[in-house]
């Protein structure tokens, strides 16, 4: 069920026009930056989007020039997951994962704070926050270690169909998810501001 409710979502997601995709991107990004939970971030914590995620590319680019740090995960092997900070689009090398990722030791970690901004991609969301990702537990392992964080889902509207996902006690639910038509549920949606 699980997984082919990802395929099914996948597949939408693969078949939606660039224009479209880019269209959609934008909204979420200015949705995000209008925030004043963006405003008062200091580090903007994201992922890098590859293929047809919501692509994260034009925020990151935001960021810089309103003066914040941005952090992007490096994913390494037994499913831990790590910050770094990104100053410059030229330091992504693909990785054996197929990912875009600097190449920085995990010495060099940036650590969130509660203020900063979370961005968290995913393959399906419901309204209560729960997210499928994409099956390796990174950011549920992640979140063990930063409970406080606040964590906003990314994600087409699509991508959050009206009904629960069967989710296992080890699944951490993301506070607000952010779709092109704006905050669509979470867990503690109402205090995206």
């Amino acid at each position: 069920m699980k997984n082919a409710l990802r395929q099914a979502i996948l597949q939408k997601r693969k078949a939606m026009g660039e224009l479209e995709r880019r269209e959609f991107s934008k909204s979420i990004t200015d949705f995000i930056i209008r925030s004043k939970r963006y405003k008062k971030a200091g580090t903007v914590f994201t992922f890098v989007s590859m293929d047809q995620e919501v692509n994260t590319y034009p925020l990151i680019e935001q960021a810089w020039q309103d003066g914040k740090k941005v952090a992007v995960p490096i994913a390494q092997k037994g499913g831990r997951m790590y910050f770094v900070s990104l100053s410059s689009f030229q330091e992504l090398k693909k990785t054996n994962f197929g990912v875009m990722e600097p190449q920085i030791a995990e010495e060099q970690e940036v650590l969130p704070n509660e203020t900063d901004i979370f961005l968290v991609p995913g393959s399906v969301f419901d309204e209560k926050g729960n997210r499928y990702g994409y099956g390796g537990g990174f950011y549920d392992r992640y979140f063990e270690r930063f409970p406080k964080l606040y964590k906003i889902g990314v994600a087409f509207s699509f991508q959050v169909p009206g009904f629960d996902l069967q989710v296992e006690s080890f699944d951490i639910a993301v506070d607000c998810i952010i779709t092109e038509k704006g905050v669509t549920g979470g867990s503690s949606y109402e205090y995206f501001d």
